[in-house]
């Protein structure tokens, strides 16, 4: 067995920690999108999705295949890991000091010269599992086995310092879960004897929220004919928080939404609500008041990044991330903006 197992071995830890991280907290792949000032290049929701995945994919990957497979398996880690380090390595250049949210949400330290210095080893091991798979021809799992028909006594000693080291450690960073005034609330209870019914739904209501995960505004633009200008989606947000709904003019589920658009924004004067069409010829089309002022996506390219289809609704917040949506279809975005109603007249 090659001695360079051990890199595959930080190698395989690393990328199913890190893959793991990433999708427990997808939300956190998105803000290093951001934060690494990578937007403009890189799809924020295919990303956010797809990385994770493909992280604990090339674990197993590295695991289990031999030989050739083996052998590609590696090289793509080291492509990989070439890619993070460039793009650490483009973050310490300018100076950002922002968080790489390198190991999903339970990553938040800003980036440093340490940073890269983590990214340089990590590449290094990469390369070193990329040798031992050339040299050896066998997977991570075969080398090991060898080592335990071998030397089992003493690969047992390691593997329990390891369990005693790691659980030791997590064991710090686990708090127990308690009910407010110090007292522990086992998950799933029944309502204690005093709890209306009405506390009890209002708790599930909360939580439902709570599974909404907030993603940063993508980076995408619209045009105002009425004031020939085009701005993003974020500056349009930070001017003020508002609905974008994504419509064709002859679309009858559209015209539903439509209808209730004025009613809606003399409601809600606290934001902005914009019909979108894709060509400015639909503007006038549309046929909404002088009070709606209607935005234009040039073919719906901006759309894209929440999905496909008319009538579509995404609320952006002024504190640059996403509020709601995406909602498609007439029904579910009428339901959509009673909540919003019911929410801002609470």
């Amino acid at each position: 067995m090659s001695p360079l197992v051990l890199c595959s071995l930080i190698v395989i830890i690393t990328l199913a920690v890190s893959g793991a991280a990433k999708a427990k907290e997808p939300a956190s792949t998105a803000t290093a999108i951001v934060n690494l000032d990578l937007d403009r290049w890189v799809p924020m929701k295919l990303a956010a999705a797809a990385l994770p995945w493909v992280e604990i994919l090339l674990a197993l990957w590295l695991l289990f295949a031999p030989g050739l497979l083996g052998v590609i398996g590696a090289a793509a880690v080291v492509a990989l890991f070439l890619i993070y380090w460039l793009v650490i390595l483009r973050a310490v250049v300018a100076g950002n000091t922002a968080s790489c949210n390198c190991f999903g949400g339970a990553s938040t330290a800003p980036i440093s010269g340490y940073t890269l210095a983590r990214n340089t080893a990590l590449l290094g091991a990469s390369l070193g599992a990329l040798g031992a798979a050339i040299i050896t021809g066998h997977s991570v799992v075969g080398m090991l086995t060898r080592v335990i028909l071998r030397d089992g006594l003493w690969l047992g000693g390691a593997a329990l310092l390891a369990l005693a080291l790691w659980s030791m450690y997590r064991s710090e960073l686990t708090a127990p879960a308690s009910a407010p005034g110090g007292s522990s609330a086992a998950a799933g209870a029944a309502p204690a004897q005093g709890i209306s019914e009405d506390f009890v739904r209002a708790q599930d209501e909360a939580e439902e929220q709570a599974d909404y995960v907030r993603l940063p505004i993508p980076y995408g633009a619209l045009s105002n004919p009425a004031l020939n200008t085009t701005t993003n989606l974020r500056e349009l947000a930070i001017l003020q928080a508002r609905v974008l709904f994504w419509v064709t003019p002859g679309c009858t589920p559209c015209m539903h939404v439509l209808d209730h658009i004025s009613d809606w924004q003399k409601r809600l004067p606290m934001l902005k609500l914009n019909p979108v069409v894709s060509t400015v010829d639909w503007v006038e089309r549309l046929g909404v008041g002088d009070d709606i002022e209607v935005l234009v996506d040039e073919d719906y390219r901006t759309e894209a990044l929440f999905g496909h289809g008319t009538p579509l609704a995404v609320a952006l917040g002024s504190d640059g991330l996403m509020a709601g949506g995406p909602v498609i279809g007439s029904g579910d975005i009428i339901r959509f903006m009673e909540e919003l109603l019911a929410e801002f007249d609470a």
